[in-house]
């Protein structure tokens, strides 16, 4: 245990040095709030994609993956599934702003910016596959009860067709088909989803680095949303694993999705749908900052599972 949680601690220390780049770059002023919007976009529509696409021209499309595919959405459905049920009972009182926010950072892990290199990294390119299951689901949850916590609408076009699902359904025909992409498509492929990991964590750093982490007086439900994320999730999904026997590389990535930090959506939800931004920015940076205390612990008691 002591080695994994070492691991896992050398890996969460490369990603927050990527995010202190971004920091020093926010306050150097080479980046500024467009910018990081518009690597924000690039990542959601291009890098994640590829990323995703290429965990399948690289994986052997058996029996065993697929079984492990299908473990990882009911896995994914039931942790979401959980945070909307323990959220509404903690936050209901609060103003629909600040509700959401909470609902949300409590719900949402980090699975795409910060799950993606870290699984790649303890775990090898291999359980990307089951990374971009989660983040079908993640997405899902996302446009139907994501939107609602601060619109009584949303698009279910949205949620069935966007960069997750198309990029899944890409994947899965590749691997379907055997087909490796020629290097003229391949290459620029690989490149691209290269850039995750340095790109998505200058993103988190600019956030993290520009925003007034003061508590107010009024944020002690978001110490709740954060103790929840961070602690009890993760603490839950690893009782139940080990009491029901589980195993295998698709439970190892979603233990490591299921301890991420809450995800970067929150905040991009508010500013979207006139959610309490600063809240947000504050919940998702000080949640992100404690996750460098909590996951190595974790993740050293779930890899020695």
């Amino acid at each position: 245990m002591l080695d994994n949680t070492l691991l896992v601690a050398q890996q969460v220390g490369v990603l927050f040095v990527l995010m202190a780049v971004g920091g020093l770059a926010a306050k150097a002023g080479w980046l500024t709030g467009s910018g990081a919007k518009q690597m924000t976009t690039i990542l959601l529509y291009i890098v994640t994609p590829c990323v995703i696409i290429q965990s399948f021209t690289t994986a052997a499309f058996t029996s065993e993956l697929i079984h492990g595919m299908l473990l990882s959405a009911v896995f994914a459905v039931g942790l979401h599934v959980f945070g909307v049920v323990t959220a509404y009972p903690l936050f209901k009182k609060h103003p629909s702003e600040r509700r959401g926010v909470f609902n949300m950072a409590l719900t949402f892990s980090n699975c795409g910016f910060m799950g993606v290199p870290l699984v790649a990294g303890i775990l090898g390119e291999e359980a990307v596959v089951y990374v971009s299951v989660f983040l079908v689901i993640f997405n899902i949850f996302s446009w139907t009860y994501g939107v609602t916590q601060f619109l009584p609408k949303f698009s279910l076009k949205a949620a069935l067709v966007n960069p997750g699902t198309l990029s899944l359904a890409a994947g899965l025909l590749v691997a379907l088909l055997r087909f490796q992409p020629p290097p003229i498509i391949g290459e620029p492929i690989r490149l691209f989803a290269a850039l995750n990991s340095p790109v998505a964590m200058i993103v988190l750093g600019y956030y993290l680095f520009t925003t007034s982490l003061r508590p107010q007086k009024c944020d002690g439900a978001m110490w709740v949303a954060i103790s929840v994320r961070l602690v009890a999730a993760p603490a839950i999904a690893l009782v139940l694993s080990y009491t029901l026997g589980l195993s295998g590389l698709w439970l190892s990535t979603s233990l490591i999705l299921t301890a991420a930090p809450s995800a970067v959506n929150a905040l991009l939800f508010a500013a979207k749908f006139g959610g309490d931004t600063a809240l947000a920015a504050r919940t998702v940076s000080w949640c992100t900052i404690l996750s460098m205390a909590t996951m190595p612990i974790v993740l050293g008691v779930a890899l020695g599972i």
